[in-house]
């Protein structure tokens, strides 16, 4: 039999192709297609969704899609591939306060992932997406290297399609913190520019003139992706992400939009 085609957001197949392009406005995720979405009311929301016999705004996340999550076939692939439903709303907007660079460590797919990190007056274009407890499941199985934490709006104000200001959400935090290259700032790099800043540092493992080649043998070996994270951290080229978040609780989109109730215990 015939071998099928890759999925498309599958990135172990193209990792210098990381982060793919996110949507370009507000989606409504069905498999593999994302459609144009007008967010004015939440009642207009959940009838969207009770048409695909899917979860209610009231049983989903907000969750802060930084990196490939962002891409629609990204999401439709890691959905698909545990079987779960792959309908999802997906509001574009912008945070401030934070910014995106890269983690300190490389992936199984051969590519140096996204990472929020704090910095103070960054405004960031992102997509929110709202996931139910299956969905959530299925991408926290996906993020290893990364805690989901809660961030209030009052550190990270947001404002998504349709005016929602939602006052908590969820974002993947990186573990090993973030990338530090000399030089720049921490911003979403081409994978070609990663690595090549990677070479320049005499970071192991990325010696090689062709980034196609030294993802390949990222990719090929845990011992090499091992050698690039120690390097890293060794060297004071990973640094905290200092973000103000505190540990994810039971958030519900709902929930989420309601007006602050008071003072909460943050940490850096």
């Amino acid at each position: 039999m015939p071998r099928s085609s890759p999925s498309p957001g599958d990135l172990a197949h193209r990792p210098l192709d990381y982060p793919l392009a996110p949507v370009g406005g507000p989606r409504l995720l069905v498999d593999d297609r994302a459609h144009v979405l007008r967010p004015r009311r939440p009642r207009t929301l959940d009838a969207l969704l009770r048409a695909h016999g899917a979860a209610p705004l009231a049983r989903r996340t907000p969750v802060l899609a930084i990196g490939s999550n962002a891409a629609g076939e990204v999401l439709a692939h890691k959905l698909s591939r545990s079987g779960v439903s792959a309908v999802v709303p997906l509001l574009t907007g912008v945070v401030r306060n934070l910014a995106v660079g890269h983690t300190a460590y490389v992936a199984r797919g051969g590519y140096v992932p996204a990472a929020p990190v704090h910095r103070t007056g960054a405004r960031t274009r992102v997509v929110l997406q709202l996931l139910d407890d299956d969905q959530l499941a299925a991408v926290d199985a996906t993020e290893p290297g990364y805690d989901r934490v809660e961030l209030a709006a009052r550190h990270y104000p947001l404002v998504v399609a349709g005016g929602f200001r939602p006052t908590w959400f969820h974002v993947y935090a990186a573990r090993d913190g973030a990338l530090v290259l000399p030089g720049r700032a921490p911003r979403l790099l081409r994978q070609s520019e990663v690595l090549a800043s990677l070479r320049a540092a005499g970071v192991p493992h990325t010696d090689h003139e062709d980034p196609a080649d030294v993802a390949a043998g990222l990719t090929s070996s845990a011992e090499r992706r091992d050698a690039v994270r120690a390097h890293l951290a060794r060297h004071g080229l990973a640094r905290p992400h200092r973000l103000r978040a505190r540990p994810a609780t039971r958030l519900r989109w709902t929930e989420a939009l309601r007006p602050a109730a008071g003072p909460a215990r943050w940490r850096r």
